[in-house]
């Protein structure tokens, strides 16, 4: 039985794979980088105008943490110094994200382009579900994302007000927060607002390489059942059996088109984080295991699982990618080959050439995003964090 939502969209252009980034686009608009080719002469202004305070803001909020460092945050109180180096790691890794999505804003909407070109290929109705429930389990991706970023900032400003004092202290002109709970609780509320303007930023950047890494795994799979149904219908001829070979090498030259567009965003990106995530664990390690009472653990480590959510899900996708690949380039040489015409067997030793290497993709062109070097990440972490131990550089600081 047909559901409500298929019937509807039967006719319609609603099972392209570029609703995969639907949610995204909608965050990426509301950040001022979406695209404003569709605008008005007057809107268009307005867009940019807002454009130029969200990149003023970002370029500020490192300034603004090195401001609080010196000026505000008390740095003999530990738990008070590590939950705000938390964040600090995470500032200047947040404008170096922002300007590489904004420079590179024309490669999301190139892949939604690609994206509906390689969705035409599904032209069954089991494909067109495939692609509906794709598009469905990215964006539902982006609300798991909101979930788990946030619940570390709410938390951190519960417990703060209960303390006494805002969640990060940072650098405020206009309110003191000493001057009574009124003061406080505005210091506090404002703090709040700031985090969730970068962390709803941040999410937005962390996503795009996992929805990413999502639709490339889904088009591999796609082509790898059109593969194995290579030369199985009797009823076609050899010509017709060699186009729906010609066809299948298209689509895999289409991922990799797909994969060429996207791999600067994503290269530059995870080598970011990666950097980001490694100083982010080491130093709530050192929170967790030396400073923290129960509530402030918690808290601590409920981000740090958090701030693995900004390079481990897509580490194992890449992983998953590479899996793909090689059961791919399987397909192929257990495919109906037997007895096929000359031309044929050519084109499809040409196809499992290209299959047989990988796709894989590099953090900063150094090394390859993988589950190993999130690993290495963590080794680090733990290594760095004994470091600052045996070194006993926060001895003295009041817990």
């Amino acid at each position: 039985m047909k559901f409500k939502y298929l019937r509807e969209a039967e006719g319609e252009n609603l099972f392209h794979s570029r609703h995969a980034y639907k949610y995204l686009d909608y965050m990426l608009r509301n950040l001022g980088w979406g695209s404003t080719a569709s605008y008005s002469y007057m809107k268009k202004q307005l867009y940019r105008v807002w454009t130029g305070l969200v990149v003023a803001f970002t370029l500020y909020v490192p300034v603004l943490f090195v401001q609080s460092l010196m000026w505000t945050i008390d740095i003999s109180h530990a738990d008070t110094l590590f939950t705000s180096l938390e964040v600090f790691f995470n500032a200047p890794a947040y404008t170096i994200k922002s300007t590489i999505m904004l420079l590179n804003r024309w490669r999301v909407d190139k892949a939604k382009d690609l994206l509906d070109v390689m969705s035409e290929r599904c032209v069954t109705y089991e494909e067109r579900v495939e692609v509906h429930k794709l598009a469905t389990r990215c964006n539902y991706i982006i609300c798991v994302y909101h979930v788990i970023y946030f619940i570390p900032t709410s938390l951190n400003l519960a417990y703060a007000i209960s303390t006494g004092i805002p969640p990060l202290n940072l650098y405020n002109p206009f309110v003191d927060w000493r001057d009574g709970t009124r003061s406080l609780w505005i210091a506090s509320i404002l703090e709040y607002f700031l985090q969730v303007f970068a962390i709803y930023a941040t999410l937005a950047l962390d996503a795009t390489p996992l929805i990413f890494g999502l639709t490339v795994r889904a088009y591999i799979k796609w082509l790898h059942v059109r593969v194995e149904r290579l030369r199985m219908q009797t009823d076609m001829t050899e010509d017709e059996n060699y186009g729906e070979l010609v066809l299948c090498i298209k689509d895999h030259k289409l991922i990799l088109d797909y994969c060429e567009n996207m791999r600067p965003l994503i290269s530059r990106t995870m080598f970011v984080q990666y950097a980001t995530v490694s100083l982010v664990l080491a130093s709530t390690l050192i929170h967790l295991v030396s400073f923290a009472d129960l509530i402030s653990g918690i808290t601590t480590a409920i981000y740090m699982t958090a701030s693995l959510f900004q390079t481990f899900p897509f580490s194992y996708t890449c992983d998953l990618i590479v899996e793909d690949c090689e059961n791919l380039a399987l397909a192929i040489f257990h495919s109906h080959w037997m007895g096929a015409s000359r031309p044929y067997k050519s084109a499809l030793v040409y196809f499992i050439h290209k299959v047989q290497q990988p796709i894989i993709f590099l953090g900063g062109g150094v090394f390859p995003i993988c589950l190993n070097i999130n690993i290495q990440v963590a080794k680090f972490a733990f290594s760095l964090m004994t470091f600052v131990q045996q070194m006993s550089i926060f001895e003295n600081f009041e817990k």
